[in-house]
C-alpha cells in the first residue's frame, strides 16, 4: 500500500504571519491519516532511520562523486557541492553517452529538462557501491562509444 496524494506541510514564520495564516486556514486543513503518517514520520525511530540513511547517501554519493573525477580527462564536471540523492555532471556528447548507458542497463535523466540546464547535463542516482561500481564501467565503456 503506498501514500500517494497523502499531502502535509508545516510553516515556520514570525508570529504575526502564523495569526494571518490560521485565519485563512479551512476548517480541516489536514487530513487524519496524513496527521497519523507525519506523526510516525517524526517518531524517534523514524527520525534515526532518516539519520542513518542521510548517513549511508552522503557516503555512497562520496563513492560516486570521487569515481565520477576519474572521467575528468574526457571532459566530465561534477557540479559541486552534490548534497543530495543524486548527482549533477556536464560532460560532451552527454545524449549519446546516455543512450548508451541504458544500452547497458543503466537509466540517467537527461538535464535539459531542469530549468537552467542544457543538453550536456545528466542527473546521476546515488545507488549502492556496488551498484556505483558497476556503473562506473558502464560510463566507461559508454565515454568510449561516444567518442567513436
Amino acid at each position: 500500500m503506498g501514500l500517494a496524494g497523502l499531502r502535509i506541510g508545516y510553516v515556520l514564520a514570525a508570529p504575526e504571519t502564523v495569526a494571518e495564516l490560521e485565519r485563512a486556514q479551512p476548517l480541516w486543513p489536514v487530513s487524519t491519516p496524513a496527521l497519523a503518517a507525519a506523526e510516525v514520520c517524526v517518531s524517534p525511530r523514524a527520525l534515526a532511520e532518516a539519520a542513518h540513511a542521510a548517513h549511508r547517501i552522503a557516503a555512497d554519493r562520496a563513492h560516486l562523486v570521487a569515481g565520477l573525477r576519474e572521467f575528468a580527462s574526457d571532459g566530465l564536471c561534477v557540479a559541486e557541492p552534490a548534497e543530495g540523492p543524486f548527482v549533477l555532471v556536464r560532460l560532451p556528447r552527454a545524449a549519446a553517452v546516455r543512450g548508451h548507458l541504458r544500452g547497458l542497463g543503466f537509466a540517467v535523466r537527461r538535464g535539459d529538462t531542469f530549468p537552467g540546464l542544457g543538453e550536456e547535463w545528466l542527473r546521476l542516482a546515488v545507488r549502492d557501491r556496488a551498484t556505483v561500481n558497476r556503473f562506473l564501467q558502464a560510463l566507461d565503456r559508454a565515454v568510449t562509444l561516444a567518442d567513436r
